[in-house]
């Protein structure tokens, strides 16, 4: 027994100071943990487009900037600071890595990371409504689309999560699905000739055809909140800020980190993509985000308040939750969780927006 305890505290002891290592090399700012950084930044922060200013904290004889892992060659230069202008064609985490040879022949490599948020300021997106359509009020709405002038809705709630086909006429239920009690469904789209359907928090989505007999299921590495397609890839977003892309086998090919111009855009939840943009709504608001998804950077804002039911009667669950756009009559669909009423609207089109090329993932 003794021996057992001599044992076990001679190897924590040396797990312990192992890992104490361990944490202090990984919280190193250079390469070699026992130095202060050469290089540093006054803030973490910037738009797309400024200047980036790295300070040195003694003088150097020579440098290498990469940022994002590209040399830098175009930069001002100072006895004490370096400048160069944050390009980048998304917003989102950049690295910038500082290497070179101080003054007194010591070798440095700093690691130093930036945020890039927009240089844009969003439009305000003024609408009109053109009408207004029943709709299930039991459906705790989570996805909404149009394919092939067929409306498709998803919704949510333990043991009452369902996939329904809806007439948008009369709000009646066409066809439906129900999805096993312990999955919370969320966002839906249809894609390539199948419809796919996430679940909350369970990592697990389900394929149908269109027929609504399952196809397959398939797994993903986060939570599942909204999710819409454009002609080659699908489009999932977490809740978080950022936009994941995905193939018809729900492989993961890419993401862009959405930002407006005061920092990232977060609780994105029901997704609408449209020539280039997507529409998001965010969760527990009134509030529709335009965004590129070339660049990850917030175009417009619609505010959605003037059609809020006055009869919802769950302010806190009954929000916002619903975008289908309709291709061959230029219109949104709106709706919520448990919403009465689908209303069409008509978006006035900013100036300085122009219908773009299908973004490619």
């Amino acid at each position: 027994m003794y021996t057992r305890c001599i044992r076990f505290f001679l190897i924590t002891g040396i797990m312990t100071f192992f890992s104490c290592n361990q944490e202090r090399k990984s919280d190193s700012h250079t390469t070699d943990s026992g130095k202060n950084p050469v290089a540093t930044l006054p803030k973490s922060s910037y738009a797309t487009g400024d200047s980036i200013t790295v300070a040195f904290t003694q003088p150097v004889r020579h440098f290498e900037i990469l940022w994002n892992g590209l040399k830098i060659s175009d930069y001002r230069i100072s006895a004490e600071k370096v400048g160069f202008k944050a390009v980048s064609p998304t917003t989102g985490w950049k690295q910038l890595v500082v290497n070179g040879t101080t003054n007194a022949n010591e070798p440095f490599a700093d690691t130093l990371s930036v945020t890039l948020i927009s240089d844009i300021v969003p439009t305000e997106i003024s609408y009109t409504l053109l009408a207004s359509y029943p709709h299930q009020k039991s459906s705790f709405t989570e996805g909404l689309e149009f394919h092939n002038h067929e409306l498709y809705e998803s919704t949510g709630e333990n043991g009452k999560s369902q996939l329904l086909k809806v007439d948008l006429q009369t709000g009646a239920i066409l066809k439906s699905v129900p999805i096993a009690e312990q999955y919370f469904g969320e966002g839906m789209t249809v894609f390539r000739n199948k419809i796919y359907q996430l679940t909350w928090q369970s990592g697990i989505g389900f394929r149908y055809h269109p027929d609504f007999t399952l196809d397959k299921t398939f797994s993903y590495y986060t939570q599942g909140w909204g999710m819409t397609h454009n002609d080659t890839c699908i489009i999932m977003g977490d809740g978080s800020n950022r936009l994941f892309f995905f193939d018809a086998e729900f492989e993961k090919t890419g993401e862009v980190e959405v930002y407006d111009n005061q920092g990232p855009v977060l609780k994105i939840n029901e997704l609408e993509y449209v020539d280039g943009y997507v529409y998001a709504n965010i969760w527990e608001t009134n509030q529709i985000v335009q965004i590129d998804l070339q660049t990850g950077k917030v175009t417009g804002k619609m505010d959605m308040k003037k059609i809020v039911p006055a009869e919802v009667d769950r302010p806190g669950s009954s929000v916002l939750n619903g975008i289908a756009y309709q291709p061959s009559e230029n219109a949104f669909y709106i709706t919520g969780k448990n919403w009465p009423s689908l209303f069409k609207i008509r978006i006035a089109t900013p100036k300085n927006m122009s219908k773009k090329n299908v973004v490619r993932m």
